[in-house]
């Protein structure tokens, strides 16, 4: 009997200190609500400052164990702003429901005994701006969050994308769904992301009235980054794609296979570097295996200081010249972008960065072409100096440029028949003319001096540094290298003289 009271004791004193914690762990999100809130506002501003919407809480309603909450995001009032995501008066929300710690409700449903600040539900809610979402997803959430907050901040949530298929007209959208584990610190800063989604897939009419339909088949994602000194983030990301496949009216016109990139960002000092890595297993057009590909690119000696002002000038210039969009014909969209990036160049090359790449290859049955490239920058404007034309920029930007190409004949011949053999010919005819064609090239390259036919491979070396110019060993200056392409592009624009047919090796 007594063992009994003890135990019922103790039952009773656990609960009424659960009960007591969890009342003043309500309490104590109820006080970090604004710091939260505040947080995410000033993230807002920082990294999409013409978005024109603020966000804020409300219709808090505090219980022992479990608390409701409502999160909105609103236009800022900034009604100058033309870029805004939102009108005024419309609102995105979030609704959500939260277990108090120190061991909220939902995580002992899930056997989770780790003491948490709190866990958090959090679905969609369907206001004006996305009903046509909800009308799509039938009415239900696009997606739910769960998540754990710790008590030093840091958020862990697993969200989900329910599946959806959507048609309208001749239009029609398959999704599987999608499942993302996100681990947030508490500043921010900290970020861990692992995604993953099936399958996707759409499809439609296309510009020759033909259904055209596009598939996506597991979709992977991984990230691991942070924040660095200059606010920038470093560290590894990984996506990728199991395939890929464009069909027309039923027939595969091009599929692809295993697509990935992998990028790693690192600071040493007050200088950045990373690399990307890409890598392509397979491409197949209309059923013929066109080989893979793979790219190494990788960037050094990056000034961290000067390349987050590059971004912040580009992103706040370029929101501003995408809001005039809609006035602007696409080509003088194009060369205001392009003027814009040359303008900010400059503040890319003050820390003299190199740039490799170390190999862009491409290979199929018949062999491998390979292509790489070292180049070393410099500040083209120092002490307060001034460029006057993008040619003069270029020159005093390139300290040293260094690549080789190598293509072996077989390969390139190969690929041309193939598509050759797309276009209709016979295996024969498109053989045949490929050899042609391949040949005649090598022989233009030589007499141009631009590459060399070597054991069946052709091939080019390039050095360019002082003003001086190295190609394939023979050195000259930097205007005579000019020159060649010059006599390459004479004889076109003299329409009047007659083409002659070009010989070709072997004949």
């Amino acid at each position: 009997m007594k063992k009994s009271l003890v135990a019922v004791s103790v039952i009773v004193v656990l609960g009424a200190a659960w009960t007591g914690a969890s009342w003043y762990t309500g309490k104590l999100i109820e006080q970090r609500m604004g710091e939260m809130v505040d947080n995410a506002n000033s993230q807002l501003t920082a990294y999409l400052p013409n978005a024109g919407v603020k966000l804020s809480y409300e219709n808090y309603q505090r219980g022992i164990f479990s608390s409701h909450v409502r999160y909105v995001l609103r236009s800022d009032g900034n009604t100058k702003n033309n870029g805004a995501l939102l009108k005024a008066g419309e609102e995105l929300a979030l609704f959500e429901t939260v277990d108090h710690g120190p061991f909220p409700l939902a995580q002992l449903k899930r056997f989770n005994l780790i003491p948490s600040l709190a866990s958090i539900h959090t679905e969609l809610e369907n206001t004006p701006p996305v009903k046509p979402l909800f009308e799509i997803t039938k009415g239900k959430s696009l997606f739910t969050a769960d998540s754990r907050i710790a008590y030093s901040g840091d958020t862990s949530s697993a969200i989900d994308v329910i599946p959806v298929e959507f048609q309208k007209d001749k239009s029609t959208l398959k999704f599987s769904g999608a499942t993302i584990n996100a681990d947030v610190g508490s500043d921010l800063k900290t970020i861990v992301l692992e995604g993953n989604s099936d399958s996707t897939v759409i499809s439609g009419p296309g510009q020759s009235g033909l259904i055209e339909q596009v598939t996506l088949q597991g979709l992977t994602l991984k990230s691991n980054t942070h924040k660095g000194q200059f606010d920038l983030s470093l560290g590894d990301q990984k996506l990728g794609l199991k395939q890929l496949k464009v069909a027309v009216d039923g027939k595969e016109v091009v599929a692809m296979e295993g697509l990935n990139l992998a990028s790693q960002f690192g600071e040493k000092d007050t200088k950045l570097n990373g690399q990307f890595d890409y890598t392509l297993d397979a491409v197949k057009i209309q059923g013929s295996d066109f080989g893979s590909g793979k790219l190494l690119l990788k960037i050094d000696n990056l000034d961290g200081k000067w390349l987050k002002e590059f971004a912040t000038r580009y992103n706040q210039e370029a929101m501003a010249l995408l809001q005039q969009s809609e006035a602007l014909d696409p080509q003088a969209y194009q060369q205001q972008t392009s003027e814009m990036l040359i303008k900010n160049l400059p503040l890319l090359l003050k820390g003299n960065p190199t740039i490799s790449i170390a190999p862009l290859s491409w290979k199929n049955s018949k062999g491998e072409s390979t292509f790489t490239l070292n180049l070393n920058l410099a500040d083209p404007t120092p002490d307060g100096a001034t460029t006057e034309t993008p040619d003069q920029l270029l020159a005093r930007s390139v300290k040293k440029l260094e690549a080789a190409l190598t293509i072996p004949v077989a390969m390139a011949t190969e690929t041309t028949a193939q598509a050759a053999k797309l276009q209709g010919y016979s295996a024969e005819e498109a053989q045949k003319m490929a050899q042609q064609q391949i040949q005649g090239l090598a022989a233009m390259g030589q007499m141009f001096k631009l590459t060399t036919l070597k054991d069946e491979v052709i091939g080019s070396t390039f050095l360019y540094a002082d003003n001086q110019v190295e190609l394939n060993g023979n050195k000259m200056s930097l205007q005579d290298f000019v020159g060649l392409f010059s006599m390459m592009g004479g004889p076109a624009e003299e329409e009047s003289a007659p083409v002659p047919d070009q010989p070709t090796l072997g004949q």
